[in-house]
């Protein structure tokens, strides 16, 4: 270790902390407002700027300062107002009109450029609304029931009146509606034909759903505690979560339901409409929707005739494991409906790479794949339907350091075509419409739904480039890949001592399968020293977790893990990341390798190997002095590393833990590790390996976590107490999914403690970046106080 002071350390883990928020404009946000303009905010001091761009033209035509903004909100609602704290929500910019549309503190509000002033105006749109196509109505929640609004007389009505709590039309499974409330609200789980006549929807039939209750023991009003209803479908239930799939007439209220068995939840609780597995027939007789059968190991295409309620399967896809129809369990399906052609694009691993296919939907036959190779599609960023061609992103397509990266490219439909548009060194990042990464842009006042990195017509994109070890920046493009001009380039204020991790590639345990990572190295780093070594790990099969490029490139999930590893090196250690075998974005056996075995997710052998020939060239590793950490399924997998590998891990700190499939969803439990049976479960849960304790084990958790239920925690430290081992428990009574600023202190100080032998510093708990988001978010649901 170096002479670094403790009180230092922490500052610099603290830093670490707020990485993403120390480099400024690594993320453009595109939202277009015609074929070839478009807008994003550009960050300053003064709380930024809203730029408007034309790319014909290559020119910037308007920068409207949000400081201005701020200063006209203030005087017309009679308030001080923060330009770093108001939220501008919603922006809508009309170009001919000269206006910019807004709300600020709930008042709808136009902008005059021209003239420099702000005057208010009537609601006409609202992020939480879905517009019909003709623009003349929009769908919205109300309650458990949905409602549609006449946007020219702001008039509404009823659409349903019988939805309930647990029967609601157009909602998630009460399991995912929380995650609703955090991003800022409901948007209808629904899809308009393309006339404006028809709405598609679900009715979430939980009526048969059990209770998986959460106990509030520390309520933020009273003393008395509280009990929190929770239903969750488990693996085993004999019924789960079910959608009603219905059609109705917008005009007269009448449904039609689909004429075809209820459709089971699956893909992590999506309904059809959020996993982008439902369409519309150009003629908006035919509604299509993906059933995937429980289990997951069968998909059916569905027909259903909107007239008569009449369906018919279009074709099906089985896998021996599960049928896979994106990257990521997080990501929207990559399958693309031409509707002009009846033709379907379809996602599906049967080579044994992720590869697109064409399909007829008169048929059902598959006309031909559309891609192939030794390599991976990853996204579909838009289809070009006049021009049959589809714009996606690929893994391992060119020679990169690690598979993982992205790049743009377009492939013609036909399958005679695929070019790489854009194949300089690492991560390519163009936004598709409401992908995870953009789901708390909500709480920003912006849309996820609009923005795109591909404009209109396909015409022009806008791509973000960075790498673990150079800062972003962002380009605006044409269609072939010809650069028009740079964006943005991204400043940091990263402390100097901040230093960029190094990317590996080790064998695996097997000693053949390649596994990629990356190593940080300790703060204060001196090579004739010896340092302790810190795993800081995911366990779900469901994603790959080491970052592919640099903080601020607007990655929430990449960006958080840099940053944990950046604080968990300064503290003093080697800070390995690693994706191993059983996990996602990569071929199909690498990926399935889990299947039904969810304690072998990342795979903790290729851990320990990968770890052990780290150090064969770097001897300034202690394996004598190895860590574990990691929150939810890297908590579940942290236990595992304790219970089960104490010889190696003698440290481990487990967040959020998801610690027995058996208590978590059963899209999650039997997609992964196959149908409940006793026996078949038990080799999953952490607390059947509860005698294997051998080292320091902390488990941190959060008792109103609805996802990973304390249920689990307290049946595994149950288990440990039987078997008389020791360990340590931070509990958070009102937290949910989270570590909390507390329990990331806690976790810091355990490892100062128990790894590095140091007496942690009296240090106070700090507000974690996600918590200073809904932080801004309170506030502007209220004006600020009046003047004086």
């Amino acid at each position: 270790m170096s002479d670094i002071s403790w009180t230092d350390r922490y500052a610099y883990a603290q830093a670490a902390l707020l990485a993403a928020d120390l480099v400024t404009n690594g993320a453009v946000f595109p939202t277009w407002i015609d074929e070839t303009h478009f807008w994003y905010l550009r960050k300053d001091e003064n709380g930024g700027q809203f730029r408007v761009f034309d790319a014909a033209a290559v020119k910037e035509v308007l920068v409207i300062a949000v400081s201005d903004l701020a200063a006209a909100i203030g005087g017309l609602l009679g308030t001080e107002v923060d330009p770093g704290d108001v939220v501008i929500g919603n922006p809508v910019f009309d170009l001919e009109a000269g206006t910019l549309r807004f709300a600020a503190y709930g008042q709808p509000c136009s902008w005059d450029w021209a003239a420099g002033t702000l005057d208010k105006v009537e609601k006409t749109a609202d992020l939480l609304w879905l517009a019909s196509p003709d623009g003349a109505q929009a769908l919205t929640v109300d309650g458990c029931n949905l409602a549609v609004r006449d946007l020219a007389s702001g008039e509404t009505r009823a659409l349903t009146t019988d939805g309930v709590d647990d029967n609601a039309y157009g909602l998630p499974p009460l399991a995912s509606r929380g995650l609703a409330a955090v991003s800022g609200g409901a948007i209808p789980e629904a899809l308009w034909s393309p006339d404006s006549k028809w709405v598609l929807t679900v009715q979430t039939d939980e009526r048969h759903v059990p209770g998986f209750p959460l106990a509030d023991y520390a309520p933020v009003d009273g003393v008395r505690p509280a009990v929190r209803e929770n239903r969750t479908s488990l693996p085993g239930d004999p019924k789960v979560t079910e959608y009603r799939m219905l059609a109705i007439e917008v005009a007269s209220g009448r449904q039609v339901e689909a004429r075809y068995p209820r459709v089971n939840a699956v893909r992590m609780n999506t309904t059809p409409f959020a996993a982008r597995l439902a369409w519309w027939s150009a003629d908006s007789r035919i509604a299509y929707f993906v059933d995937i059968e429980r289990g997951e190991a069968k998909a059916h295409v569905v027909a259903f005739d909107v007239a008569t309620g009449a369906t018919r399967v279009v074709f099906s896809e089985e896998s021996d494991t599960y049928v896979e129809v994106s990257v990521t369990v997080y990501t929207p399906a990559l399958i693309a409906p031409l509707p002009e052609t009846n033709e379907l694009i379809w996602y599906s691993e049967r080579s044994g790479r992720g590869h697109l296919y064409l399909y007829d939907l008169v048929t059902g036959a598959m006309r031909h794949p559309i891609t192939h190779g030794d390599w991976q599609v990853l996204d579909i960023l838009t289809v070009d339907a006049a021009n049959r061609r589809v714009f996606l992103t690929a893994g391992n397509l060119c020679d990169d350091a690690t598979p993982y990266l992205a790049k743009p490219c377009v492939a013609s439909i036909d399958g005679d075509e695929l070019r790489a548009l854009s194949s300089e060194p690492g991560e390519h990042r163009v936004w598709r419409p409401d992908e995870m990464a953009l789901l708390l842009k909500k709480l920003e006042g912006l849309n996820p739904a609009n923005i795109s990195g591909i404009s209109p017509s396909s015409a022009f994109f806008v791509e973000t480039v960075s790498d673990i070890d150079r800062l972003p920046v962002t380009y605006l493009r044409r269609a072939d890949g010809s650069e028009l001009c740079v964006l943005e380039r991204a400043t940091s204020l990263l402390p100097e001592t901040w230093t960029a991790p190094e990317r590996v590639r080790c064998k695996a345990a097997d000693g053949v399968t390649d596994v990629y990572g990356i190593v940080f190295k300790p703060l204060g780093y001196d090579p004739t020293q010896r340092y302790p070594v810190i795993d800081l790990i995911y366990g779900g099969p469901q994603t790959s977790y080491v970052p592919r490029g640099h903080p601020g490139d607007g990655d929430i999930m990449s960006t958080g893990t840099y940053s944990d590893a950046a604080q968990l090196a300064s503290l003093g250690a080697f800070v390995v990341v690693l994706d191993g075998r059983g996990t996602a974005q990569r071929e199909q056996a690498f990926r399935t390798a889990s299947h039904r075995a969810a304690h072998t997710a990342s795979n903790l052998e290729d851990h320990v190997a990968a770890i052990r020939e780290l150090a064969q060239s770097r001897p300034q590793m202690d394996l004598d002095r190895v860590g574990l950490t990691g929150f939810s399924a890297g908590g579940y997998m942290t236990a595992h590393g304790a219970l089960r590998f104490g010889e190696f891990f003698k440290v481990c700190v487990a967040g959020g833990g998801n610690y027995d499939q058996a208590l978590f969803w059963h899209t999650w439990g039997e997609r992964y590790h196959g149908a409940f049976e006793a026996e078949h479960y038990a080799a999953q849960a952490a607390k059947t390996y509860a005698s294997g304790l051998q080292g320091k084990l902390l488990l941190v958790h959060g008792l109103l976590d609805s996802g990973c239920h304390p249920a689990a925690l307290f049946q595994l430290t149950q288990a440990l107490t039987e078997q008389d081992k020791d360990f340590d428990l931070v509990i958070l009574p009102r937290a949910g999914h989270d570590w909390t600023g507390y329990g990331t202190r806690r976790r810091w100080a355990y490892f100062a403690e128990h790894l590095m032998g140091a007496i942690p510093p009296k240090a106070k708990s700090f507000t974690l970046p996600l918590e200073r988001i809904f932080e801004r978010a309170g506030k502007n649901s209220a004006p600020p106080a009046a003047v004086e």
